[in-house]
C-alpha cells in the first residue's frame, strides 16, 4: 500500500469517526458567510468601505480548511493534535502518510465548506452585485487561494506545537490581520472590493484569481514540506 492509499484510508477513518462534525461545520460556515454578507450589505447602504470587512474575510476564510470535530474543539484542554500524532507514531504510521491525509482532509473541507460559506455570502450580500456564475466562481477561487496558503501555516502550528501554543499563535494572527486591513484602507484601496471588481471584470481570467490560486497551492505545499521535515524530529512525549 503506497503512501497515498494509506493516507486515503486514514482520511476516510477520520471523516467517519465523528459524523456530527459535518453538521457543526455547516452551521459555522452558513453563519460566517451570512455575517460576511451583512457586512457587504451594510457597505452598499452607507457607501463606506469598512476596513474591518477585509479583516473579517482574512480571518474567517482559512477556517474553510477545517472540519469542526471533537478533536478540534478539545485541542486546548487535551492537546488533542499532539495525542493524535503520538497515536499514529505508535501504530506506526509514517509522518508522510499523516501529512498526505491532512492535506486530503483540507482540500475536501475547502470543497465542502465553500458551498455553504459562499452560498450564504451570495444570498445575504453579494447577489446585489449582479454576479454571473463564472464571476462568482472567480471570486470564490480567489479567496480559496488565500485560504490554502493560510492552511499551510495552520497545519504548521497544529503539528509542531502544543494546543496552548497553537492557540496563542492563532490569536496573534487576529491583531496582525486588523492592522494589515487598516493599512490597506489608508492607501485608499479595499481588498474585498478589489476582488469583487476583478472577478466581475475578468471572470475566470482574473489575474488576481490565478495569482492567489498558484501562491496558495505553492504555499500549502511548501509549508507542508517544512512541517513534515520538522515533525520527524518533534518530541511527542
Amino acid at each position: 500500500m503506497n503512501a497515498w492509499k494509506q493516507a486515503w484510508w486514514l482520511t476516510r477513518s477520520e471523516m467517519n469517526k465523528d459524523r456530527l462534525q459535518w453538521l457543526w461545520t455547516v452551521i459555522f460556515m452558513i453563519y460566517t458567510g451570512g455575517m460576511g454578507g451583512v457586512m457587504l450589505m451594510g457597505q452598499q447602504q452607507t457607501d463606506f468601505l469598512n476596513p474591518f470587512a477585509d479583516a473579517y474575510f482574512l480571518i474567517m476564510v482559512p477556517f474553510q480548511g477545517f472540519l469542526f470535530s471533537r478533536r478540534s474543539f478539545r485541542y486546548i484542554q487535551e492537546d488533542s493534535y499532539t495525542q493524535m500524532l503520538t497515536y499514529y507514531r505508535r501504530l506506526p504510521i509514517p509522518e508522510q502518510t499523516v501529512m498526505w491525509s491532512r492535506l486530503q482532509q483540507s482540500l475536501m473541507a475547502f470543497a465542502y465548506n465553500g458551498i455553504f460559506f459562499y452560498g450564504s455570502l451570495y444570498v445575504v450580500g453579494l447577489h446585489f452585485e449582479g454576479f454571473r456564475w463564472d464571476q462568482y466562481l472567480a471570486f470564490s477561487i480567489t479567496w480559496t487561494g488565500y485560504g490554502l496558503l493560510m492552511t499551510g501555516l495552520y497545519i504548521y502550528g497544529e503539528f509542531l506545537h502544543s494546543g496552548k501554543k497553537y492557540l496563542l499563535l492563532s490569536m496573534l494572527f487576529i491583531p496582525f490581520t486588523v492592522v494589515i486591513s487598516i493599512l490597506i484602507r489608508m492607501t485608499g484601496s479595499h481588498g474585498l472590493q478589489l476582488v469583487i471588481d476583478m472577478s466581475q471584470s475578468w471572470s475566470l481570467l482574473s489575474p488576481i484569481m490565478w495569482i492567489a490560486l498558484v501562491v496558495g497551492l505553492a504555499g500549502l505545499w511548501l509549508f507542508s514540506r517544512l512541517t513534515l521535515k520538522k515533525l520527524a524530529c518533534r518530541d511527542l512525549s
